[in-house]
């Protein structure tokens, strides 16, 4: 394999998603498309709504299957599997982050980051010292024990952030990650994206915002399912 080889982390081959609406109203969500993200990308997906943002991060997040089409993750084949192999895969490899932060409420901060290794059986002293790492890392070791309630928006999104990060990931998968934030918390945001980015990780930023856009390395544009 050469030196500077880098693997398709994440390949879409001829991706179609149809719903069937009623009796005779069929929507397809994507057609035919092809996507191909490398090891360490940061990358955006920009598109208005109604451009198949959201079916398309349902596709590469593993929250869906294609109507035909292939799906390739880590050089895996994913097409056809079981709904618990995918959650195996996505648990081991890939970390959400949301628009609405998805925080469990009546959690604190260092428990909701805690949260994914408990599905993963870490123990509790080994979930608790990672949570407190990640929190550091976002900047938030000041705010451990605090409800979500307690927090602002941009401290929420960081402590969503940690809690993608608490598997290790490979692949970062950020659903609109600031579109409830100003525009200086979202820099903020984006701002430990290209951290992360330099870290190794694989960054994908959903978003119908071109400024944010113009933050990653790449812009995908996505318009009536398909890729222009």
């Amino acid at each position: 394999m050469p030196e500077n080889y880098t693997k398709d982390i994440l390949k879409l081959e001829n991706i179609t998603k149809s719903y069937q609406m009623g009796d005779d109203v069929e929507v397809t969500a994507l057609s035919n498309l092809n996507l191909t993200i490398k090891q360490n990308d940061f990358i955006s997906i920009l598109g208005p709504s109604g451009s198949g943002k959201s079916t398309l991060l349902h596709m590469m997040g593993l929250l869906d299957t294609p109507t035909s089409g292939k799906r390739y993750v880590d050089e895996i084949d994913t097409t056809t599997m079981s709904e618990d192999d995918m959650a195996r895969i996505r648990g081991k490899k890939i970390g959400f982050v949301f628009q609405t932060f998805n925080l469990i409420s009546s959690l604190t901060a260092l428990e909701n980051v805690e949260l994914p290794m408990l599905l993963c059986d870490q123990n509790s002293d080994q979930r608790k010292e990672k949570a407190m790492e990640l929190m550091g890392l976002v900047g938030l070791s000041d705010r451990l024990d605090h409800l979500p309630g307690q927090l602002s928006g941009g401290q929420r999104q960081r402590v969503a952030i940690a809690r993608a990060l608490a598997n290790d990931p490979e692949i970062i998968l950020a659903d609109e990650p600031t579109g409830n934030l100003d525009s200086k918390t979202g820099s903020e945001v984006l701002g430990i994206f290209r951290s992360l980015h330099k870290k190794g990780k694989t960054i994908i930023v959903i978003t119908h915002d071109q400024s944010i856009a113009k933050m990653t390395d790449r812009i995908v544009r996505l318009k009536d399912g398909k890729i222009i």
